[in-house]
């Protein structure tokens, strides 16, 4: 190793300050979506393996699109993703339907069914994600109205027509959000976790705890129910807060993630933080956060699997 070391040392004292930036920031733009593929591995399977239990559904193409106008620095990110047009698809969850139909990285979307996708626009001012959501926008309606989705691509110069006919699950969708914050949120129908919690969770179990805490959300309709709380809203938000905790261990074991991993998670913040980015009132401390999962995951512990699942109360009812 020395040796090498010795040999490539000067070889790298030659390259250009520049470039090794250039390099970095390559990189860098690579990370980001090694990221969103993270999270969307994470979600879809909590959204598959709880489909049953959810009364909102919808079909997932299990992918990640992005946009060349999403990056800063365009010359950069051509270099990194190498895109063959605007939108293309940056990264498919492993076993999911995109890569089960043979699609992968790089692969440029050209049209959806019938619909020529029109990259011709560029309206100052306007989200840089816009594209991205309009596609995904065809898509959905696509797989509602038919249960399929057929797309024609372009890789290496070469275009090809797929077909996907994904599976029901919790409609949900998970988006990385680009902030140095340790937060993550629900809107009712996003999931939404920043990129320091990203690096801030230990394992993939315990990224599945925060992801399922903020699904239960969704999937219970917290927002909507909250909306409609004229008075009380403190303790109207602990309630609910607390119903998330409780589900998500639920939702983490029939995913095949070790529940576990939310005590640990919470305990190891509840240390370094306190209530951190959580207002007063709102969240439980941790410590009774983590025996309130403690006991739904002693209750999981006394009660049968059905079809292969446990039926998670707060979803099925009791």
């Amino acid at each position: 190793m020395r040796l090498w070391l010795a040999i490539l040392g000067p070889i790298l004292l030659a390259i250009p300050v520049y470039a090794v930036s250039k390099v970095s920031d390559i990189a860098a733009y690579r990370a980001l979506i090694a990221q969103d593929l993270r999270l969307a591995t994470t979600g879809y399977r909590l959204a598959f393996s709880n489909r049953t239990f959810c009364k909102k559904q919808e079909r997932n193409p299990g992918w990640v699109i992005h946009d060349v106008a999403q990056y800063s620095d365009t010359e950069l990110a051509f270099a990194a993703f190498a895109f063959e047009e605007p939108v293309a698809i940056a990264a498919v969850v492993p076993s999911g339907p995109a890569a089960l139909a043979g699609l992968a990285s790089g692969d440029a979307l050209t049209a959806i069914g019938d619909e020529r996708l029109d990259f011709s626009d560029e309206a100052e001012g306007q989200p840089t994600y816009r594209r991205v959501m309009a596609v995904k926008a065809l898509a959905s309606e696509s797989l509602a109205a038919s249960g399929n989705l057929t797309l024609i691509l372009l890789r290496n110069g070469q275009r090809f027509s797929k077909m996907l006919e994904p599976p029901l699950v919790c409609a949900s969708d998970f988006q990385v959000d680009t902030n140095s914050k340790l937060d993550a949120g629900a809107n009712g129908s996003i999931v939404r976790v920043t990129s320091a919690m990203m690096g801030y969770v230990a394992t993939d179990d315990e990224l599945a705890a925060v992801v399922a805490h903020e699904m239960a959300h969704n999937l219970l309709a917290h927002r909507q129910k909250l909306s409609s709380v004229k008075r009380g809203k403190i303790k109207a938000v602990l309630a609910t807060e607390i119903e998330a905790d409780r589900l998500s261990v639920w939702l983490m074991t029939n995913a095949g993630y070790d529940p576990t991993a939310s005590l640990r998670f919470w305990e190891r913040y509840g240390k370094q933080y306190g209530l951190g980015i959580f207002t007063e009132g709102t969240h439980l401390r941790w410590k009774r956060r983590v025996a309130i999962m403690q006991g739904e995951i002693d209750l999981m512990a006394k009660t049968d699997k059905v079809d292969g699942n446990l039926l998670p109360p707060l979803l099925v009812g009791k």
